[in-house]
């Protein structure tokens, strides 16, 4: 039987838990919010509400409607205003204003005793109108549901186009986290995959197809590109440790095999040792990691490894299973499997070590990736004949909704993390 070397050589321990192929997801009533606007001719403060509901929406949890305002209600008759919503069968409300240029102040309401449940003042006046609905709906969604938002995260992904020859090009592009206000952030002619953002720093790593190689590169807001990796053959798929010191990636280096490496300080180990082919290697923590190899069956199947003890862990069984997504918030791994000829999206939970299977529909699903708040799974959805669009899974509704149009090819989703500055490019 064939070994696997993990910084030093100890057997392949093979989990034998059965895979659950059920998913429920109970239909519920969408919550009526009021957004109370109290100036209802300010052009910054209507689109700042207009994105808020589009946000509130987009969750399929929410049914946000705006009341418009002339001028701001004197304490007494606001809070009378904000108690009759409840006989409209309106449990909460937001009541939002701009005070001044540039600053946006609101305050959430429950409408049954107008007992109010958070609020907040934004004073950067150089922030775009919609990044600074993104940090409102942020607040307003951690609130109201307990879990960390969303909306102030990006997405990275790839489109193919063709250039002015007719040859196939594929370009790296960022969106915010519904697909709009898109924007190309590597813009070569020739191929270039598998964007993932840093989780720390607002730069992306991806791979290009050069003369000789595929290399690994990064590229920052400014659109400046710095080598990763540049051996022979295929370098990959980056992932960062918690403590950003240590780099992880995949390179075949020539030999035909693709083995998993670790950067760190300079010095380049290598983490795998077989004939097979070893991708898509996360970070789980300091000291696991997650990865896909076709060593011992194959076909690729998914692992969890101890780089100090070298201990390895099969957690799939049989099957086709690629592109694993850890999502630190619920302890959960998303994959991909081959089920009856179509790639469905399976979840692997760390704790309970159980398998669930959460798509069953037509068409192939590829690279899926968490949101930071675990609540949402971006991912490549391609029926057949048609082209891959990105979708996003809500997993609190079980409901599914595109971010990309059906003209185009896209591939490669990948989703941020929070960062200290919106990402957006420089100018």
């Amino acid at each position: 039987m064939k070994k696997l070397l993990l910084l030093i050589l100890l057997p392949v321990f093979i989990q034998t838990d059965e895979i659950e192929l059920t998913v429920s997801g109970a239909q519920q009533a969408l919550m009526p919010i009021a957004i109370i606007v109290f100036d209802e001719t300010n052009t910054e403060l209507n689109e700042v509400v207009s994105v808020i509901k589009k946000n509130l929406e987009f969750t399929d949890q929410f049914k946000p409607y705006i009341i418009q305002q002339n001028k701001e209600l004197p304490k007494k008759e606001l809070r009378q205003f904000i108690k009759n919503l409840n006989t409209t069968e309106t449990p909460l409300a937001i009541c939002i204003k701009n005070p001044s240029p540039g600053i946006i102040e609101w305050r959430l309401y429950d409408t049954t005793e107008c007992i109010m449940l958070q609020g907040k003042k934004y004073t950067n006046k150089k922030t775009l109108d919609r990044i600074k609905a993104y940090a409102i709906t942020d607040d307003i969604w951690k609130t109201l549901t307990g879990n960390d938002g969303f909306f102030s995260s990006r997405i990275a992904y790839c489109k193919d186009l063709t250039d002015k020859k007719g040859h196939a090009i594929r370009k790296v592009y960022i969106a915010d986290f519904d697909g709009s206000h898109e924007e190309v952030i590597v813009d070569l002619p020739t191929i270039c995959v598998a964007p993932r953002w840093h989780p720390h720093h607002p730069y992306i790593t991806y791979s290009e197809y050069a003369n000789t190689n595929v290399r690994l590169m990064s590229v920052s807001l400014n659109k400046k590109r710095t080598i990763l990796s540049n051996f022979d053959g295929i370098n990959m798929l980056a992932s960062f440790s918690d403590d950003n010191h240590t780099m992880m990636y995949c390179s075949s280096q020539g030999s035909g095999s693709c083995q998993i490496y670790l950067s760190k300080n300079d010095s380049l180990k290598r983490c795998t040792n077989n004939s097979g082919n070893n991708t898509s290697p996360i970070f789980i923590n300091e000291t696991h990691i997650c990865f896909c190899s076709d060593f011992q069956t194959g076909n690729p199947q998914v692992y969890i490894a101890n780089i100090q003890t070298g201990h390895l862990q099969r957690i799939t069984h049989g099957g086709y299973c690629t592109s694993p997504s850890y999502s630190k918030k619920t302890n959960k791994i998303a994959y991909h499997k081959m089920i009856q000829g179509t790639m469905q999206i399976m979840i692997y939970d760390c704790a309970t070590k159980t398998h669930v299977q959460i798509t069953k529909n037509r068409g192939n699903k590829h690279d899926a990736s968490w949101s930071l708040c675990g609540t949402q799974l971006l991912f490549a959805h391609e029926l057949p004949g048609k082209n891959s669009r990105l979708c996003i899974l809500n997993l609190l509704t079980h409901k599914t909704k595109y971010i990309s149009n059906g003209s185009e090819q896209y591939s490669y989703p990948h989703w941020s993390g929070y960062y200290e500055t919106f990402p957006l490019l420089e100018k």
